[in-house]
């Protein structure tokens, strides 16, 4: 696996509270999706019916694969491939806050409004670092050397 060299990497702080929203995000987004599963109507009125029983496996089965994502790009410290993932669970809080707030519904709309922030702004503070991507630092490095000023030219003469 390719590391970052360490100019790239995201810096602890950065790495620590991403880190810790990760656990965060899966435990809650995992609690709703195993609940959904052993007790759909506990979430939802009517939550008994086959069709809710259904929609339910789906809704765990999409959980698993992003939070498994969540989980593995943490473990492996893979921060740019975090940050895309970061993003898309900020989209789909995002949305399920719209959900909530269509239903009228002030707990479905606060929570996951407030997980689209705190996932967003750990996908941006990842992802949007100068110079992370190896172009960049290609570009900065191809540039010409600056003139050094006579002083340092006289300077590097009489040594």
């Amino acid at each position: 696996m390719i590391r970052l060299p360490n100019d790239m990497a995201p810096d602890r702080l950065s790495r620590v509270l991403t880190s810790a929203l990760v656990a965060l995000t899966v435990v809650s987004s995992g609690y709703f999706a195993v609940g959904g599963l052993i007790d759909p109507g506990g979430l939802v009125p009517g939550g008994d019916a086959p069709a809710v029983r259904v929609f339910a496996a789906y809704l765990a089965a999409r959980s698993a694969v992003l939070l498994g994502g969540l989980i593995l790009f943490t473990a492996l410290r893979a921060w740019r491939p975090l940050a895309l993932l970061l993003g898309l669970n900020a989209a789909v809080q995002l949305i399920d806050a719209a959900i909530g707030a269509t239903q009228g519904r002030l707990p479905q709309t606060i929570g996951p409004a407030c997980f689209a922030l705190l996932l967003g702004a750990a996908a941006w503070r990842l992802g949007g670092r100068k110079n992370h991507h190896p172009s960049a630092q290609v570009a900065q490095a191809s540039k010409p050397p600056q003139p050094r000023s006579r002083r340092a030219n006289d300077a590097q003469q009489d040594e």
